[in-house]
């Protein structure tokens, strides 16, 4: 499964897959509702937006990425992984357009 980004498309990912025997599963394009880290990037790039300071740096970044996750609420992150029984059927029955929240 991926997000169906170009860069997950591409030729060298194609062979790559090809040659470690690797079956894509079918998925609904561009489905972020379906892919939990992409909740997960949403909080981590609000709560870094919401510091004092901001990253002058991909090392910065890197560094406070590795804190703000550290300090994310497991309560979000379980109540995320619950609701994916839900997000799944709404996408079945929208036969995988985009879900409401």
């Amino acid at each position: 499964m991926d997000d169906n980004a170009r860069p997950h498309r591409t030729l060298a990912v194609e062979k790559l897959l090809e040659s470690e025997d690797i079956t894509r599963m079918d998925w609904p394009a561009y489905s972020p509702d379906l892919n939990p880290i992409e909740h997960v990037w949403d909080a981590l790039g609000r709560r870094i937006a919401a510091r004092l300071h901001h990253p002058e740096n991909t090392q910065q970044l890197k560094q406070m990425l590795i804190e703000e996750w550290a300090l994310l609420p497991q309560e979000m992150l379980h109540q995320l992984v619950l609701s994916m029984r839900r997000r799944c059927e709404a996408t079945i029955a929208v036969r995988g357009g985009h879900i409401p929240h």
